[in-house]
């Protein structure tokens, strides 16, 4: 297994004891920031406002250029960006190109109502952690989002096609 190992923790371990017996999730790989890529204003401050009523420190992009700038400037405090697939001009699959070619180490995931051509497996296969498919919940997404922020395998997420299941029975949070 690579990476660190998870280690016991209980509320012992708040008092000064040794903690014994429960796992923890994997440590972060870095802040639990997000970089969210939106050519959508309305759609950017309804993901700003929900992510961050989760606690996550949010960094907005209208498009790709903008997203590389405060990539290069934050890029320390991002754990994960959240690319609209289809947007005008540079579209989501090749500003993460971009930034991979910058040596941005990128933990990507996709959120789109409507993929165009670009299919949710091929987005996987290109390097994407999740796709959201919208309308989704923001609960469930801020879950997922936390999960890989904290370096939890995709292959241990629900399946994206779980996010569609989840909007039409309402938020499972």
């Amino acid at each position: 297994m690579h990476g660190r190992q998870p280690t016991p923790i209980d509320s012992a371990e708040e008092n000064g004891r040794p903690a014994v017996g429960k796992e923890t999730s994997p440590r972060p790989r870095r802040q639990s920031g997000v970089l969210i890529v939106e050519d959508d204003s309305l759609v950017r401050i309804m993901l700003q406002a929900g992510l961050e009523r989760h606690g996550f420190q949010v960094w907005l992009a209208a498009n790709g250029r903008e997203a590389i700038s405060l990539h290069r400037q934050h890029g320390e405090a991002i754990a994960v960006v959240l690319l609209d697939v289809r947007r005008p001009g540079e579209d989501g699959l090749q500003t993460l190109e971009s930034l991979r070619k910058r040596g941005a180490d990128v933990v990507a995931c996709f959120t789109s109502g409507d993929t165009g051509a670009r299919e949710p497996d091929e987005l996987l296969r290109r390097g994407a952690r999740y796709v959201f498919v919208t309308p989704l919940c923001l609960d469930d997404m801020a879950n997922i989002l936390r999960l890989l922020a904290h370096g939890v395998p995709a292959n241990l997420l629900p399946p994206c096609t779980a996010t569609v299941r989840w909007a039409r029975e309402g938020c499972a949070s």
